[in-house]
């Protein structure tokens, strides 16, 4: 499989690899806002599609003079990821729900629905 090999300061931090039907993602952000702390990270993970996990092997906090390196290679095994989540379905609609209706407040609209039967 495809995987990705991350190092931080020349220091191997993961081997990261999602399989054959997925997102692999390696992100460094930085983030501002005056009057605010910075933001800077490195965050390794994806997405294993069939089964629509998320998934992470690094979430890290880094700082000015920090070296990334990623080195894609094909492997066999990869480690474990150190998170694992799977969305609920129920959860989404809860939340789909919401934003529809607060969509609807703030365009002014009414929503109607049918009475249950």
């Amino acid at each position: 499989m495809r995987a990705f090999e991350v190092f931080v300061n020349h220091k191997r931090l993961c081997s990261a690899g999602i399989g054959e039907d997925g997102v692999l993602t390696a992100i460094v952000t930085f983030a501002t806002k005056k009057g605010h702390r910075d933001d800077l990270e490195l965050h390794v993970g994806g997405l294993i599609s069939p089964v629509r996990e998320n998934v992470t092997w690094a979430h890290d906090a880094l700082k000015v003079g920090d070296e990334i390196s990623v080195k894609i290679v094909d492997a066999n095994t990869t480690d474990p990821p150190s998170r694992r989540e799977r969305d609920d379905p129920a959860d989404d609609l809860k939340r789909q729900k919401n934003y529809v209706r607060a969509m609807a407040k703030k365009l002014g609209w009414k929503i109607q629905s049918r009475p249950k039967r």
